[in-house]
């Protein structure tokens, strides 16, 4: 073997793979794997009986990135299969996939255009919606889903954007069903600790042969409470079909030395997978990490969610935790333990735990764009 050949070959090892191009780009090629092991004691999410058993999965992935100063572009692909310990008939190759492309382009003076495309097939629905917690069961779904997002600066203090995302979605034995979000924000920055915001959306909600039409204004402040502490609040009117709800979105992170807390409450409207109409959502979530030593950290993430929609009401209590090794730059190994208690609705109320240990080898992610370009003052000198 060559002396070229065998450096490839420990590049590829190590997660990247640069590929000639021009100076200001970079090519990258990323493989990854995730080979896990994992212990669930209600596999079809069953109130009446609840099976386990033993899961072994693995999932291969690849990556194909362009980097440069203002453009970045990426294409990823991967697909995980399962083997099952005592019930053989459920293993399967393809217990999910995913193919997602990413463009970004940062311009001059602020202007930043992401668009991300997706594909997702899954055999546990519940991962296509969330911001609901619902436990949807194992049955195949699939989903596609596009968002773009333009910012533009608006003067020192000011900035503009406009949204538009697109979700089609379908559950074996339910309805199928889109939703298209459109909208623009305005935000000002009063001063260097505070700023304001102010949006309007529109969104369409089709699902079972029924269609849903909402406008939304939502006004935002957000503070900084401290060097490591942010509050954010926002809150407006919802209006659908002639009447109005509240749409509110509030969340505080503090920052502390080797960790994190954020606690966040939602309320707002969103279409229930493989159920006719649109519902509504309201969560109160904590999020919290901490590193035990250097490269080992801990975290929990309790939540609450209350789902109504025309047909059923669920109440979800979640509790997850999880230690994360970190093992050089590439390699992790991640123990959880996930918790759920179903309260209401169809099948009716369960308990299901999920136990597992990933061994990841990815590189890290990096943002696409290098860097924002520098911004020109009126003499047209650039600015650091």
């Amino acid at each position: 073997m060559s002396m070229k050949m065998r450096s490839v070959l420990l590049a590829v090892v190590a997660g990247v793979v640069p590929l000639p191009t021009r100076a200001e780009e970079r090519l990258e090629l990323r493989p990854s794997v995730v080979l896990g092991q994992v212990w669930d004691d209600n596999i079809f999410s069953s109130a009446e009986e609840p099976q386990a058993d033993a899961i072994t999965s693995l999932g291969p992935g690849l990556t194909l990135a362009l980097r440069g100063r203002h453009f970045g572009a990426s294409l990823s692909y991967s697909r995980e299969g399962q083997m099952f310990g005592r019930l053989s008939s459920l293993n399967t190759t393809g217990a999910g996939q995913s193919a997602v492309g990413t463009l970004s382009y940062a311009g001059a003076g602020g202007l930043r255009l992401d668009a991300i495309q997706a594909y997702t097939t899954t055999l546990n629905p519940g991962q296509l919606a969330p911001t609901t917690g619902l436990d949807l069961g194992r049955r195949p779904a699939w989903q596609v889903s596009s968002e773009q997002t333009l910012s533009v600066p608006l003067g020192e203090r000011s900035k503009g954007s406009l949204r538009y995302a697109f979700a089609m979605d379908e559950v074996e034995g339910a309805f199928s069903g889109q939703t298209h979000s459109a909208g623009a924000t305005l935000e000002r920055r009063s001063s260097e600790r505070t700023s304001v915001t102010l949006g309007y959306t529109l969104r369409r909600f089709t699902a079972g042969g029924v269609g849903v039409t909402s406008h939304v204004v939502l006004g935002g402040w957000t503070a900084s409470l401290g060097p490591r502490t942010t509050l954010r609040v926002a809150a407006g009117p919802r209006i659908a079909a002639g009447e109005p709800a509240p749409e509110i979105d509030v969340s505080l992170r503090h920052q502390m030395k080797g960790g994190e807390l954020q606690v966040a409450y939602g309320q707002t409207e969103a279409r229930i997978l493989g159920l006719a109409g649109v519902g509504s959502t309201e969560s109160a979530t904590v999020s919290f990490s901490r590193d035990i030593v250097h490269s080992l950290r801990f975290g929990v993430s309790p939540g609450v969610y209350r789902n109504r929609a025309p047909q059923a009401e669920w109440t979800v209590y979640r509790v997850g935790s999880r230690l994360v090794w970190t093992i050089g730059r590439s390699v992790s190994i991640v123990g959880s333990h996930e918790f759920a208690s179903t309260r209401g609705g169809v099948p009716g109320s369960f308990l299901h735990n999920v136990y597992s240990v990933r061994l990841t080898v990815a590189p890290p992610g990096r943002p696409l764009v290098a860097a924002a370009p520098p911004r020109r003052s009126g003499a047209g000198e650039e600015e650091p």
